[in-house]
């Protein structure tokens, strides 16, 4: 799955991943390859993904969209 988080100011990632995990308003929520495509709002916290190794980014809220195996984040500022 392609994973890119944006912010005004830009990409701030952009990444072949093998999984997501997002901070959902109702909780964390992952995604792994061929999930149904959906829009989110996301809160403050962490995002999780997997590439190579798990890593992290603080984020402080936005939405997601999932479409066809690509994972678009959009931050707030």
């Amino acid at each position: 799955m392609q994973l890119e988080v944006l912010s005004v100011k830009g990409t701030v990632l952009s990444c072949e991943v093998s999984s997501v995990v997002l901070p959902g308003l109702q909780g964390s929520f992952g995604l792994l390859p061929g999930h149904t495509p959906f829009l989110s709002i996301l809160r403050k916290g962490h995002l999780y993904y997997t590439d190579t190794e798990e890593k992290s980014l603080d984020i402080d809220g936005g939405f997601v969209q999932v479409q066809d195996d690509k994972i678009s984040v959009c931050l707030m500022v």
